[in-house]
């Protein structure tokens, strides 16, 4: 969970049981408290979302504060502060103190989060170690100028300002133009494919073609081009108005953008 959800988890838990004891409080029995007396149904309902609540919190939780464990000096008598706040079957002498004592540590905690790097992932085993992380849109928004200059001049901007499906077309146009300016072709999708990759008489080619293996590279490259102009391109150049995810998107750039580098391999035969 990054760092990020957790406080607003945490959050939300704190604001709810905050809540839970405002209203046990006056649910209690008097002159001597002991157990909740009214509001029962609610304090039920308060007390089920807190304990389902808890459960998923409870391995985050333990690793800023492990030690949730409280006792009575005089009784000797020990109990599980988070689990005597959450849940209904303690008296008052257990349970309010619980409830101060999580709302201040759980508070603690929050403030811990304020000063992390919000998002830094946190595993849910205790015993990980906090992660790096970084927002999907800055590490896109970074990688953009890296893309191939080809696809970077026509494209970055387009899909930084929000143009998500047109960046995709544009670049997907971008590497068959890119074959015809390095090629001298003129032609277009599979026949512009096969005349330049041919197998027998290619313009480009990834090396000696009698070799087996480099005849299969050069005829799998033919076949991934081919199917970038009919599974991405042309749908694209069809659907005008289209919607498309940020991520999807610049992952069809970078896709984009190794078949330039690819072609950049290929060596002219002519």
């Amino acid at each position: 969970m990054k760092v990020s959800k957790l406080a607003e988890e945490l959050e939300e838990f704190l604001r709810r049981l905050i809540e839970h004891r405002q209203l046990w409080g006056d649910s209690l029995s008097q002159p001597i408290p002991d157990y909740p007396v009214r509001n029962r149904d609610e304090l039920e309902e308060q007390s089920r979302w807190l304990s389902r609540k808890l459960g998923t919190l409870r391995p985050y939780i333990i690793r800023f504060q492990q030690n949730w464990i409280m006792n009575h000096p005089a009784t000797g008598v020990r109990w599980d502060a988070l689990d005597a706040a959450v849940g209904l079957s303690s008296v008052s002498q257990i349970k309010g103190p619980s409830l101060r004592t999580v709302e201040e540590a759980i508070n603690q905690i929050i403030g811990r989060l304020e000063g992390m790097q919000q998002e830094d992932e946190i595993p849910e085993d205790p015993g990980q170690p906090i992660r790096p992380g970084i927002a999907v849109d800055y590490l896109i928004s970074g990688y953009l100028q890296n893309l191939h200059p080809y696809i970077s001049r026509g494209c970055s901007q387009l899909f930084l300002d929000g143009h998500y499906a047109q960046a995709v077309e544009e670049g997907a146009k971008a590497v068959f133009q890119y074959i015809r300016e390095v090629t001298g072709l003129t032609t277009d999708g599979a026949d512009l494919i096969n005349v330049a990759f041919s197998t027998t008489n290619p313009i480009l080619a990834f090396g000696d073609l009698t070799v087996e293996s480099t005849r299969n590279e050069q005829v799998g490259f033919m076949e991934m081009l081919k199917g970038f102009a009919k599974g991405v391109r042309n749908p694209l150049a069809h659907s005008h108005g289209r919607q498309e995810e940020m991520q999807k998107s610049f992952e069809y750039l970078v896709v984009a953008s190794l078949f330039c580098r690819r072609i950049d391999d290929a060596r002219p035969t002519m």
